[in-house]
């Protein structure tokens, strides 16, 4: 008959009072990292929250302290890209000092930007779309 192990084995090593002291540490050194983990992740929230106010703080004081309507003022911004933003949201051709006027946008520097050139000769004008808009807002050069 084959050698059974004793079901009762005195295991050598620590004894019960090493062996909980021992469990204890490792489960005060989970619960330190768990409550760091848990403080970081306050911390960044809260710097979110900041941000986000300080954001919105400037785009409102932005805004607000513009010289136009916020209507205009954000028809300004969105004309920014290039002269065929400025022609859809009706800022175009706008001469210094107005809403729509990027100097960026002014070729020959006289104070219009945006200003209709004559069509070439024997080249067809294209009326304006928003598709061309679009596929021209790639090449903008911003200054």
């Amino acid at each position: 008959m084959p050698h059974l192990p004793n079901p009762n084995p005195v295991r050598p090593g620590p004894g019960p009072q090493q062996r909980l002291r021992n469990l204890q540490r490792r489960f005060r050194a989970v619960s330190a990292r768990h409550d760091r983990a848990v403080k970081l992740r306050r911390v960044i929230r809260a710097a979110a929250v900041v941000v986000a106010f300080a954001t919105a703080f400037a785009v409102a004081w932005g805004l607000g302290s513009s010289p136009w309507p916020v209507t205009t003022t954000l028809k300004h911004i969105a004309s920014a890209p290039n002269c065929d933003f400025a022609r859809l949201v009706g800022l175009a051709p706008a001469k210094r000092g107005e809403p729509g006027y990027w100097k960026r946008h002014d070729r020959d520097g006289d104070g219009v930007a945006c200003e209709p050139w004559p069509p070439r000769r024997g080249a067809a004008s294209r009326p304006f779309s928003l598709t061309t808009a679009m596929a021209n807002s790639d090449r903008v050069r911003w200054a």
